[in-house]
C-alpha cells in the first residue's frame, strides 16, 4: 500500500527506509568500487584553472539508464600521504557525446552532444585527507570530493560527457589532491636511433621525441622537438634506412655530424618552435609539436614508421626515432580530455580516466 504524507508522520522510520532504497549508486569502472585503481589524476581547480571532460561509455552505465543523477563524487587515491584541504569553484555540464570514448576528439566542443545541461556551478570542498589506513579504497567523507547537483540529470543512455571547468580560489588551494584514476596500460614502442646534430638536445643532440603513451588506436599521436624559438622545423615520416646518410652528401649546408636515417619520405609537416615561458626551461629552446589521430582500426595495431626532424635555419637533423603503435587497443571505454578552460583543445587520453561515483534515483 502506498503511504500518504499523513501516514508518513506516523511511520517515519518506514518512509525513511523507502527514500533510502530509492537512492542508488554506481561506480565507473565498477571494478574499482572498493579497490584502489592503478593511477591518479589532478582535480580541476584544486591548484590551477583546468577543464576536464570525462567520456564514459554506455557499458559502465547500464543500471543508471532511465534514472536521475543527483550527485557525482571523486575519490582520492590510496597513496601514503596527506592531502591538504581546500576549496575550488566548479562548473559542471552533462551531455550525451556523439561518439564512443575511443572516438573522442581533442576539441572540447566536438565531445558535447545532445541533452546538454549545466548541472552545477559553485564552490566544492576538497577535504583534508590523512593517509588511508588500508589499501582498500572507500568513499568516506574525508576521502571524497562530492558535487551535489543543482539540477538533477536524467540519463537515457549513450556516452556520458562529464564536462568540469575548475577555477582555483585564492588562498584556498589544495595544491596536491589527487583523484583515483584507472589506467589502461597499452603503450606503443619507441627506439632512439641517434643521428642528431645542431645546437639543441644536450651532448647527445637528442632534441626530438615521441610520446609512447599516445601511440594507441583512438589516441592523438604526439611528436615533438626543441629548437630555436620562433624557428621553423619540419617533421619527416618514412621508413628507416639501415645505413644512415650524412646530410652533406645531399648537397645541404648541414653540420658535418648530421645524419639522415630515412630511406623514404612518406609525409612531412612544418611546425614552429613555440617560445617557452618558464625561465627554468628556456635553455631547451622552443617546442614544436605535431599531432594526428590514430584511427581505431585493427589495421593500425603494430603499425610502425621512423620520424626525424629538420631544423630549417641550420639544416640540422634531430635524433631519429623508430616507433610503432600499440599491438592491443585500449578497452577502458572511458577517456579524459584536459586543457586550459580558455583553450578550444586539450590533451586526450583514451586509456586514462578518473574513477567516478554517481548517485541516482
Amino acid at each position: 500500500m502506498k503511504l500518504s504524507v499523513t501516514s508518513c508522520v506516523g511511520f517515519a522510520i518506514l518512509c525513511g527506509a523507502e527514500a533510502l532504497q530509492a537512492q542508488q549508486s554506481l561506480v565507473a569502472p565498477a571494478a574499482y568500487a572498493s579497490t584502489d585503481a592503478i593511477a591518479y589524476e589532478w582535480v580541476a581547480g584544486a591548484s590551477r584553472p583546468l577543464r576536464q571532460q570525462t567520456l564514459i561509455g554506455a557499458s559502465h552505465l547500464a543500471t543508471m539508464v532511465g534514472h536521475t543523477i543527483t550527485s557525482i563524487e571523486l575519490r582520492r587515491n590510496a597513496a601514503n600521504e596527506t592531502y591538504a584541504g581546500g576549496t575550488a569553484h566548479l562548473t559542471v555540464t552533462l551531455s550525451i557525446a556523439p561518439h564512443a570514448p575511443i572516438e573522442g576528439s581533442n576539441a572540447f566542443a566536438a565531445n558535447i552532444g545532445t541533452a546538454v545541461a549545466q548541472v552545477f556551478d559553485g564552490d566544492v570542498t576538497l577535504p583534508l585527507s590523512p593517509p588511508p589506513t588500508s589499501t582498500t579504497a572507500d568513499w568516506s567523507t574525508d576521502k571524497v570530493i562530492r558535487i551535489e547537483l543543482d539540477t538533477p540529470y536524467t540519463y537515457l543512455g549513450g556516452t556520458l560527457c562529464v564536462d568540469v571547468v575548475g577555477q582555483p580560489i585564492p588562498g584556498q588551494n589544495a595544491n596536491w589532491w589527487m583523484a583515483d584514476a584507472v589506467f589502461d596500460d597499452v603503450p606503443g614502442t619507441t627506439t632512439n636511433l641517434g643521428g642528431g646534430c645542431g645546437s639543441y638536445g644536450g651532448p647527445q643532440r637528442e632534441w626530438a621525441g615521441v610520446a609512447s603513451r599516445t601511440l594507441v588506436p583512438g589516441g592523438y599521436a604526439r611528436f615533438f622537438a626543441f629548437g630555436p624559438p620562433n624557428g621553423l622545423g619540419l617533421v619527416v615520416f618514412g621508413q628507416r634506412n639501415p645505413t644512415p646518410v650524412p646530410m652533406w652528401l645531399l648537397g645541404l649546408p648541414s653540420p658535418q655530424d648530421c645524419q639522415l636515417h630515412l630511406l623514404t619520405v612518406d609525409l612531412l609537416a612544418p611546425a614552429i618552435f613555440e617560445p617557452e615561458n618558464e625561465p627554468g626551461l628556456l635553455s631547451r629552446g622552443g617546442v614544436a609539436e605535431v599531432r594526428f589521430k590514430l584511427p581505431n582500426l585493427p589495421q593500425v595495431l603494430g603499425l610502425g614508421m621512423t620520424t626525424q626532424w629538420l631544423e630549417w635555419s641550420q639544416f640540422a637533423t634531430s635524433n631519429a626515432i623508430e616507433w610503432s603503435v600499440a599491438t592491443a587497443p585500449a578497452t577502458l571505454d572511458m577517456a579524459l580530455l584536459e586543457g586550459h578552460p580558455q583553450s578550444p583543445t586539450g590533451e586526450l587520453s583514451v586509456h586514462l580516466a578518473q574513477v567516478m561515483r554517481f548517485q541516482f534515483q
